[in-house]
């Protein structure tokens, strides 16, 4: 298939680019420093330059692709509507097409404190940083009424690799010989390791039905704490945790959410089998992976 993806540098969206390709499919990635992008390149992914706030920079290039997949994330002042203009973007482009497939990249904190086991089906309660998510996620499903197969997937707290989240527990822990947690740590994350998440985007973009919506992450129901020490024991400082006190942004508030989310659907309905299943279990090859490509 092929397939048009926004994000190509990005953490994830390399990731994905290159899974995609992997799997066969003829991939287009839109990037805003080519440089940064001959990994991607060297794979056989082809590239295009431009950028989310500039669709016309990019529809000439995009246009024809059965497939577009958002990935890009802007996290300026701006990122919502960007956010937004590229929904009608794939729109625009995918309309009229026969299996047209748009894939939306939304997150786990919109469904906010899940009081227990959550999933799909239940109830959202977004955190302040994602408020306007929801609405984006309706918006990408909406498109199926010109005929796009649309699907929303909500990763979870993504690991592995040079980037991540709970990389941050590494790189506090050698600045300061101790993982600094927001707030206590007692909160739980749903996580999910990026190549995981990424073999499910090759599903995705594949065979997930039409207005679907799934959650990505593992089985694990780790604390941040939990993470925490065990990244602290990888970087060599003995399990040393120092809580540093949130600073009231949403940012901050998002990940002290305590979440229990089931992925049970993306396993059932597309096979998927994360391979990576504990970040504990593997705190020490993580440290190493995300040591070596700093």
């Amino acid at each position: 298939m092929k397939v048009f993806l926004t994000g190509g540098t990005g953490y994830i969206g390399s990731a994905v680019a290159l899974a995609l390709k992997k799997a066969g499919h003829d991939v287009l990635a839109l990037v805003r420093d080519e440089a940064k992008a001959q990994a991607l390149k060297s794979a056989g992914v082809k590239l295009v330059k431009g950028d989310l706030g500039n669709p016309a920079g990019y529809a000439g290039a995009a246009w024809g692709r059965a497939a577009f997949v958002n990935l890009a994330q802007d996290y300026s002042p701006a990122g919502v509507e960007l956010d937004k203009k590229t929904i009608t973007s794939a729109k625009d482009l995918l309309r009229g097409q026969v299996g047209a497939t748009f894939i939306y990249t939304s997150g786990c904190w919109v469904q906010g404190p899940t009081d227990g086991m959550a999933d799909e089906s239940s109830p959202l309660r977004p955190a302040r940083a994602v408020a306007w998510r929801p609405a984006h996620e309706q918006m990408a499903l909406d498109t199926a009424k010109d005929g796009i197969r649309s699907v929303v997937v909500r990763p979870g707290i993504v690991y592995g690799g040079k980037g991540g989240i709970p990389a941050m527990f590494f790189g506090t822990a050698l600045k300061s010989g101790a993982a600094q947690t927001v707030g206590e740590g007692a909160n739980h994350w749903p996580m999910v390791h990026v190549d995981d998440l990424a073999e499910l985007y090759v599903r995705l973009v594949e065979r997930a039905p039409a207005g679907s919506v799934f959650n990505a992450n593992d089985a694990s129901h780790l604390t941040q704490r939990e993470i925490a020490e065990a990244a602290s024991r990888a970087a060599g400082k003995d399990g040393k945790v120092a809580a540093s006190a949130p600073d009231g942004s949403p940012y901050h508030e998002a990940l002290m959410l305590d979440q229990h989310l089931s992925s049970e659907k993306a396993r059932n309905d597309l096979d998927w089998r994360p391979r990576h299943e504990s970040f504990v279990a593997e705190a020490e090859p993580l440290f190493k992976a995300w040591k070596a490509a700093q």
